[in-house]
Parts: C-alpha cells; sequence; structure tokens
C-alpha cells in the first residue's frame, strides 16, 4: 500500500466525522446553518458512514494481506 493510499483512507475517515459533527452542531443549532434541509442532511449523513466503512474495509483488507 501507497503512502498517498494511507493518506487517502485517513483523510475520508476524518472529513467523515467532521461532517458527521455538523450534522449533530446543525441539530443543536440551526442558526449555525451548516446544512439547508432534510434530504441534503440524510444524503450526507449517508456520505460519511460510506466513507468511514469503505476506509475500515480498506484497513481490513490491507491487514489480511499482511
Amino acid at each position: 500500500m501507497s503512502k498517498a493510499q494511507r493518506i487517502l483512507r485517513h483523510t475520508t475517515v476524518i472529513l467523515s466525522w467532521m461532517f458527521l459533527v455538523f450534522l449533530v452542531l446543525d441539530q443543536f443549532n440551526p442558526m449555525m446553518n451548516f446544512i439547508d434541509n432534510a434530504i441534503s442532511r440524510w444524503l450526507l449523513c449517508a456520505l460519511c458512514l460510506s466513507g468511514t466503512g469503505l476506509s475500515i474495509l480498506g484497513w481490513m483488507t490491507n491487514k489480511e494481506a499482511q
């Protein structure tokens, strides 16, 4: 696995969790307006969870290969 793949996986996890935090903040204080409507909230949540899952699967595959 190259260094770029490692960086990409870590970046994906960090950004996914960052957007999940934005979802929580938007629920507590809607005036912050991180996310505009319900549809975009659910789509963003799905994106975050799938990105995290993809990264975890990638790490598991890498562990099995070693």
